[in-house]
């Protein structure tokens, strides 16, 4: 397993150097205390008048929808995430409550959720990878979906394993951490 600290040049609060999103998990539960932590810090995301937007649907492995969230991957995802065992669909409500206008941040605040949820899963020693290969339709069929919310991706979230769990081709994309671009690349200054 390679060294998952002092992936950036800079300083940055360990916890968010120790982030990568994995393919291979332990075969260990996560606690329903865990669970509850992971969750609560999404709850404390900022969102647009603070709306709340995003749903979870969550699956343990083994108990009810796994399987049928699992069912909605595409194979190359299916082939790792049914080691994870929490699955987690994510949705969310396009229009604000209070007036029925669209809110244009619901996908923005969801992925602030997401990020609340990946670092406090990451201080637990836990891992997330987010998913967007799979099937959205399905999905809605399946855990019928109000048609008022978006569904948006799914999350693979455990205790992160060994490389060598996985598949040859698989075992070297978890072992190679995938590149950032570089601040020039991202940020401008004032124009």
């Amino acid at each position: 397993m390679p060294d998952r600290n002092n992936r950036s040049d800079l300083p940055i609060h360990p916890v968010l150097n120790e982030r990568y999103s994995p393919r291979s998990f332990k075969d260990r539960d996560v606690t329903e205390p865990e669970l509850e932590l992971v969750l609560e810090a999404a709850r404390w995301a900022p969102s647009s008048m603070n709306e709340q937007p995003w749903r979870f649907l969550v699956a343990r492995k083994g108990g009810v929808g796994h399987a049928e969230l699992l069912a909605t991957l595409a194979p190359s995802n299916a082939l790792w995430a049914d080691k994870a065992p929490i699955l987690i669909l994510t949705m969310v409500h396009r229009t604000f409550k209070r007036n029925g206008l669209p809110n244009i941040h619901a996908w923005h605040d969801l992925g602030g959720a997401v990020a609340m949820l990946t670092v406090q899963a990451t201080a637990l020693g836990m891992g997330i990878h987010q998913l967007g290969g799979f099937s959205a339709t399905t999905a809605r069929a399946h855990f019928q979906v109000p048609e008022d919310l978006d569904v948006v991706s799914v999350l693979a979230l455990g205790h992160p394993g060994h490389s060598d769990a996985l598949p040859e081709g698989l075992r070297e994309r978890e072992e190679r951490r995938s590149p950032r671009s570089g601040l020039a690349d991202l940020v401008r200054f004032g124009k």
